[in-house]
């Protein structure tokens, strides 16, 4: 995502596999929950084209075929993760929009809010949308781009009151996607445990793209 809602898929009513698990049946959202916080931290960790639909299940203890109560494909787990990710994305830029006043606050509060989003160990999602976008169909891409599209909605928004007050010059849409990806790519080379706070490496991105003297104003 330099780069929210899909409808889950409907649940089928009955399937063989979950006539015969011995897995105690649970509230499905809960269980659901689960199944994507798996996928996404597997699609994470071996590729969405290694991921196995049964290693999924394994780790959450159901059977391979009990998944497919939840979901009909891999790909429309895919989709569910990546949707979930775009919603934290989307979270990430609504806190600070609500809590900034000018637009030099609203565009700090875009980055820090972005790289916690992105930091969080407990969100495999937004890693995954950035890492998998390829695997999706074009169908399916059409569904996830729908939700990126409201975040880059409020990034353009926030850039073009910084453009208002000579913040920020040039093509926004340019603009909008060097700042998020430069942010995306910290995933690649950021560690927490370092020196720079998330606000500290917030601040230094900014200050690529935004004059110095105009931040310390």
């Amino acid at each position: 995502m330099a780069q929210i809602f899909q409808k889950p898929p409907k649940d089928r009513k009955t399937h063989a596999a979950d006539k015969v698990s011995q897995v105690p049946q649970k509230n499905e959202s809960v269980r659901k929950h689960e199944l994507r916080a798996a996928a996404a931290k597997l699609f994470l960790k071996v590729g969405y084209d290694r991921a196995t639909v049964r290693d999924i299940a394994k780790m959450v203890g159901l059977q391979s075929g009990s998944i497919f109560y939840h979901y009909k494909t891999k790909e429309d787990i895919l989709v569910d993760v990546m949707s979930e990710g775009m919603r934290h994305f989307a979270e990430a830029a609504n806190q600070p929009l609500r809590d900034a006043t000018t637009p030099l606050e609203k565009l700090r509060g875009l980055f820090i809010g972005h790289l916690k989003a992105l930091h969080n160990p407990d969100n495999s999602e937004m890693a995954v949308v950035l890492s998998e976008w390829r695997q999706l169909s074009p169908r399916s891409r059409r569904l996830v781009v729908k939700l990126r599209d409201e975040v880059d909605e409020m990034w353009n928004e926030v850039l073009r009151e910084a453009s208002a007050e000579g913040l920020v010059q040039g093509d926004l849409r340019i603009l909008r996607l060097s700042m998020l990806g430069a942010i995306n790519w910290s995933l690649q080379w950021y560690d927490k445990r370092g020196k720079l706070t998330i606000e500290e490496l917030a601040s230094r991105l900014l200050e690529s793209f935004v004059p110095p003297d105009r931040i310390r104003k």
